[in-house]
C-alpha cells in the first residue's frame, strides 16, 4: 500500500511538471497600450488631430514610437521613452493639409513600442477613427483580407467588391507596420472596378530577421473621387506568419511534453496493474 501511494505521489508531481512546462502557444495576450484618435476639421478643411495613449497593463511599456496616416501622408510625432501603469500622454499634430473635397477621410495611428526598455519583445498597435468634411458620404467599395502562412512569408488575400452600379477608379494604399515590407505592394496601386465587378489579388509580405511577433494590423484604404466628392473606406486585418506551434522552440517544448506523457502512462498502467 505504501508502495501504491509513493507511486500515486510521484505521479503527481509527473503530472503537475508537465502543467507547468506547457508553452503559452504564443497567443497574443491583451495589448497593455491604449490608443485612440481625436479629430477636429473646420470649415475651410484644417485638420487637427490628437492621439492619446495610456499604459492600461501593469508594467511599464517603452521607446514608444506612434506614427499618423492621413490622406496619402505620413507624420512620424514625438518618441516617448517609458510610459509607467495608468499613465497616460495625448500628442498633438496640425500639419497635416488641409482637405478640399467635401467627403469621408480615415485617420490611421500604428503605434510601435517595446515591453522591456533594452530588448524584450516589439508590439505594434493600430488605432483607426474617420471624419466628414461637410456632407458625409458612404463607399461603395467593400471587401476583405485574409492571411495564409508560409515558411518565409504571409500571403495577403485581398477581396474587393463594387457595390454601386457605376463603375469607380479607386486608389489604394497598404499600410503596413514597422519591420513589414512588401515587395508586391509599395506605395499607390490603382485600377478600375465596374459596377458589380469582384477582384481578388494576393500581396506576398515578409518581416524583418529580428521580428518575433507572430500577427501584425494591417489596414487597405481604399478611396475614389465622384461627382467632385472624395470617397474613402478601409478593410482591417491581421498578418499571419508562422504559427507558434511550428517554430523549434515549441517543437522542443512539444518533444519534451511528449515524452512525460509516455512516461506518464507507464506509471499510470503499472499503478493499474498492482490494483490487479
Amino acid at each position: 500500500m505504501d508502495s501504491m501511494h509513493s507511486d500515486q505521489k510521484f505521479l503527481w508531481m509527473i503530472i503537475l511538471a508537465v502543467l507547468a512546462g506547457v508553452p503559452s502557444m504564443g497567443y497574443s495576450k491583451a495589448q497593455p497600450l491604449h490608443v485612440s484618435i481625436q479629430n477636429k476639421v473646420d470649415d475651410s478643411g484644417n485638420v487637427k488631430v490628437a492621439l492619446t495613449l495610456k499604459n492600461s497593463g501593469f508594467k511599464p511599456v517603452y521607446h514608444i514610437h506612434p506614427m499618423f496616416h492621413f490622406h496619402h501622408s505620413m507624420s512620424m510625432m514625438s518618441k516617448i521613452m517609458r510610459l509607467d501603469p495608468g499613465q497616460s500622454i495625448t500628442l498633438e499634430n496640425d500639419r497635416h493639409p488641409p482637405v478640399m473635397r467635401v467627403g469621408r477621410y480615415p485617420l490611421t495611428a500604428m503605434v510601435e513600442y517595446w515591453t522591456l526598455p533594452n530588448e524584450g519583445k516589439k508590439q505594434t498597435v493600430l488605432a483607426t477613427d474617420s471624419f466628414y468634411f461637410k456632407e458625409p458620404v458612404e463607399s461603395k467599395i467593400e471587401g476583405s483580407l485574409e492571411s495564409a502562412t508560409d515558411l518565409d512569408s504571409s500571403i495577403l488575400k485581398v477581396f474587393l467588391q463594387n457595390r454601386s452600379e457605376s463603375f469607380k477608379n479607386i486608389r489604394m494604399m497598404l499600410l503596413l507596420p514597422p519591420g513589414i515590407k512588401s515587395d508586391d505592394f509599395s506605395g499607390m496601386m490603382g485600377f478600375t472596378l465596374h459596377g458589380g465587378e469582384e477582384k481578388n489579388f494576393e500581396v506576398r509580405v515578409f518581416r524583418k530577421e529580428n521580428q518575433e511577433q507572430d500577427r501584425f494590423p494591417v489596414r487597405l484604404m481604399i478611396e475614389y473621387g465622384e461627382m467632385l466628392k472624395h470617397y474613402s473606406g478601409e478593410i482591417n486585418g491581421t498578418i499571419r506568419f508562422s504559427p507558434s506551434w511550428y517554430s523549434v522552440k515549441y517543437l522542443v517544448h512539444f518533444s519534451a511534453l511528449a515524452v512525460m506523457a509516455l512516461i506518464l502512462l507507464g506509471y499510470y498502467y503499472r499503478i493499474y496493474n498492482r490494483k490487479k
